[in-house]
């Protein structure tokens, strides 16, 4: 009597679990890599250094960058964060662009996979400008807006950061 149970149970088991495999492997998701880490939809033609090279050496490319601009003044788009964000930040389907603190965030899912601490963000805008709407930002800084739409590399300190306040002097 018990091996009737105990087979009619296994069978069901293995029944339920054969739909859940089936119905997971119909899920798309995200686009990944190999590791698991996110790889967005390319908005331009390509990157602006080769795919491997950038995973090994983005972080130097940024500190250069940070230096040429924080201290010598010298600002271009090359190997800009505003730019990479730009680039990178891939919306959902519903249109909205993931946060630094969501693992579907481009930097956050390597970040997070490889147990990197990204401080980048306590800064600096962790989605392109066009995410942010005017209605977030008070009514008097709608030209402000404005202008952090133009080409980042001539704004001087301007930096929305994670919470949609604007910080710094223009």
């Amino acid at each position: 009597m018990y091996l009737k149970q105990i087979t009619a149970f296994i069978t069901l088991a293995s029944v339920l679990f054969a739909a859940q495999v089936f119905a997971a492997s119909d899920y798309l998701g995200p686009d990944r890599d190999g590791s698991g880490n996110i790889v967005p939809t390319p908005k331009g033609e390509s990157c602006v250094e080769e795919t491997s090279y950038m995973r090994k050496n983005h972080m130097d490319l940024l500190l250069h960058k940070r230096n040429e601009t924080m201290r010598k003044g010298i600002r271009t788009e090359n190997h800009s964060l505003t730019s990479c964000i730009e680039c990178h930040a891939t919306p959902a389907e519903d249109g909205k662009i993931a946060r630094i603190t969501e693992d579907k965030h481009f930097c956050a899912s390597c970040h997070t996979s490889a147990a990197v601490k990204l401080d980048c963000f306590e800064c600096h805008a962790d989605r392109p400008v066009s995410a942010f709407k005017k209605s977030s930002l008070k009514n008097t800084d709608s030209d402000l807006l404005q202008i952090l739409t133009r080409k980042q590399a001539l704004l001087p300190h301007a930096v929305l950061n994670q919470n949609t306040q604007l910080k710094g002097d223009l």
